[in-house]
């Protein structure tokens, strides 16, 4: 039957196995939908949020450009002070560009025409350039800011060529207040912003023929910053000076020792990309037909125009103000809006992905994507997305681990259950095997003096033996094998039965040691010699040892051990057995030490089971049935304590046992 009992439980489990491996595809593919919900959930709130966030910005700022409390000049700086994504702002009406306004033009002919000017100019190239460049100097204050920036600027020419960097360095310094003049005030101060650049990079030329080639590094990288910067209309008058003259200068700067980022400029500079989109942008408010372009009031909009011509793309939001005919646009900086979406979103940072139409990554993670969605009227023309990175760690480790735990415990539970039904009915084949055994010995040892009895009973009978003295003696003979037989049953039926019941009570095991001792030393005194020497039997143990304990079983345990070491002695040696005995904290240790035939290290733990014996030549000859260390080891067990079987230093056994001194057990 057991067999199939096995078969049946293999069979169950692996029904267990096939239900619980279906039941997690199931649990994960149901996982996954729910947290592709809760993904989906999560991506609609942040873009929803930035979205309204951004929108009612814009909606906001909007409106101001027509108040007549604020410039738009003002506003566009706060703007980008406050929000690096802003661009620029923009106002007007169609027809005509309110804001950003054209730069201050240069009347060249009005200035050539004065009297100051004429003269100078007409002595260029008829006189030494050192004396032209006087004549110049002598208009500085013959007219407005234009007339000295002009004058300043001719003279400043006339001296580079003549080999003098060091005096016009001088006299543009001379002139401070305008050569530091920001390009984007020009304007205010009625100065044409072209003219502004010119002087600036006659000065740049100045200080490099002086050899400060450094300082003229840190100026042209500021000159570079400050144009980029520029409105568009401004910046519009200025870049080809830029083109042509600052960038060269900056792409060759690693000579002078300028950082690589200014150095190595190309067409992939953010920085530039950004101006020529604020150009795009422009173009746009210039050239749109504003008359018939279905442009929405506030209440109804902004409206996002882009210009594709630029990458990434200029983005304009426009609507018509509620003032006159006039209208307003925010150019937004894609990629800076694209960061104030990353900074919001804390722990789900590294697993947000935005991509094109074409699924190239413009920000973020480049995983695969779990969800996704496009962007609502900010960047319609963009998708955002959450990668499956996020995703793995939350459905998989919570739920579906989760799940298949459970079901793994099952699947233990089964197996545990089996290998331990195995392995019962293995012991239980083992102790039925040793019974037989037993049961085998047992009754070989019980008819050998049956038989001798019943020999000379039967002799007796038929009176083979007639003198008086024979028969005597075979009566003696057949007391004798009588009572052996009488003490064989007795110490099978005890330990059979293990430690008799009895109370605790207070005893000297120093004492109860010493009387064992003197009456086995006399039977292994008589038990034969081995090469002419006597077998010896020794105590160590202090004059007195109180303690609580059971004295029967205590004593019938440690005449175990004295007669194993007597009936296992070995043939080629003396017998010598020592008895040791001494406190350990609150324990008592007793070791009985012999040098006989040992116990196989395999066997060590194995010989206090019941019917255990170790087999082999010169052992078992004494008639044991594998019952007096059980005894022993139950024994220790009553007492709290253990026993324990060591190689001794003399080669053959040391049982070792272990039991408390002030309590013995049930």
């Amino acid at each position: 039957m057991r067999p199939v009992v096995y078969a049946t439980i293999v069979f169950l489990l692996l029904i267990l196995a096939g239900v619980g491996i279906k039941q997690a595809q199931n649990w994960r593919i149901d996982a996954e939908a729910r947290e592709r919900d809760r993904a989906q959930e999560q991506l609609d709130q942040l873009l929803t949020s930035w979205e309204g966030a951004v929108d009612e910005r814009i909606r906001l700022w909007l409106p101001v450009l027509a108040s007549a409390d604020t410039a738009p000049a003002a506003l566009e700086a706060r703007l980008r002070s406050e929000s690096p994504w802003v661009d620029s702002v923009y106002l007007w009406e169609p027809g005509e560009v309110l804001w950003p306004g054209e730069p201050f033009p240069e009347n060249l002919p009005t200035i050539q025409s004065h009297p100051c000017i004429a003269r100078a100019m007409a002595a260029t190239g008829a006189e030494d350039g050192m004396q032209t460049a006087a004549r110049y100097l002598g208009c500085q204050h013959a007219g407005d800011q234009q007339m000295l920036l002009y004058s300043t600027s001719q003279a400043a020419e006339l001296l580079l060529d003549a080999d003098h960097p060091d005096l016009a360095d001088r006299l543009i310094r001379d002139i401070s207040p305008l050569s530091a003049m920001e390009m984007a005030h020009a304007a205010d101060y009625r100065v044409n912003a072209r003219r502004l650049v010119e002087l600036r990079l006659q000065h740049i030329r100045a200080v490099q023929g002086v050899g400060r080639e450094d300082i003229a590094d840190h100026w042209l990288a500021g000159m570079r910053q400050e144009i980029l910067s520029l409105d568009a209309p401004t910046l519009q008058s200025v870049v080809d000076l830029y083109t042509e003259q600052i960038k060269p200068q900056l792409a060759a700067g690693t000579r002078t020792g300028l950082s690589p980022s200014l150095a190595a400029l190309d067409d992939d500079d953010p920085l530039e990309a950004r101006a020529v989109r604020r150009l795009a942008a422009w173009d746009t408010v210039r050239n749109e037909d504003w008359q018939n372009t279905d442009t929405p009031t506030l209440t109804e909009g902004p409206k996002l125009m882009m210009d594709s011509s630029t990458d990434p793309p200029a983005l304009l939001f426009v609507a018509k103000l509620e003032v006159g005919n006039l209208y307003g646009g925010i150019q937004v900086d894609q990629d800076e809006l694209l960061r104030t979406l990353f900074y919001g979103v804390g722990s789900l940072r590294p697993y947000l992905t935005v991509r094109d139409a074409e699924d190239h990554v413009l920000g973020g993670s480049a995983d695969p994507v779990f969800v996704y969605r496009s962007f609502g009227h900010i960047l319609p023309f963009l998708q955002v997305g959450i990668t499956e990175g996020a995703v793995r760690r939350v459905a998989t480790d919570k739920t579906l681990y989760a799940q298949l735990g459970v079901i793994a415990v099952g699947m233990l539970i089964g197996l545990f259950a089996l290998v331990t039904l195995v392995r019962t009915d293995k012991e239980q084949l083992q102790i039925l095997t040793r019974q037989r055994e037993f049961m085998t010995r047992v009754t070989h040892e019980l008819k050998t003096p049956l038989a001798g009895i019943r020999v000379i009973a039967e002799n007796l009978e038929m009176g083979a033996y007639r003198d008086t003295a024979q028969v005597e003696n075979y009566a003696r003979i057949i007391i004798s094998e009588a009572e052996r037989l009488g003490v064989r049953v007795d110490e099978v039926i005890k330990a059979a039965n293990g430690p008799a019941r009895e109370d605790a009570r207070a005893l000297d095991l120093s004492r109860l040691l010493d009387e064992l001792v003197q009456t086995w030393r006399e039977r292994y005194a008589t038990s034969g010699t081995t090469g002419g020497a006597q077998a010896t039997l020794e105590l160590e143990a202090p004059q007195s040892l109180p303690m609580q304990g059971k004295i029967s079983t205590l004593r019938d345990a440690f005449t175990n051990l004295l007669d194993n070491a007597l009936k296992y002695r070995h043939p080629e040696r003396p017998l010598h057995v020592v008895v040791r005995c001494r406190v350990q904290g609150r324990n008592v240790v007793v070791e009985v030490e012999d040098n006989g035939l040992g116990v196989p290290a395999d066997m060590r733990k194995a010989i206090f089971d019941k019917f255990r014996r170790v087999e082999g030549p010169g052992r078992g000859l004494a008639g044991g049935h594998g019952l007096g260390l059980s005894f022993v080891s139950e024994a220790a067990r009553v007492h709290g304590g253990t026993i324990e079987c060591r190689q001794s230093r003399t080669g053959g056994s040391t049982f070792v046992m272990r039991i408390k001194r002030d309590s013995a057990g049930s």
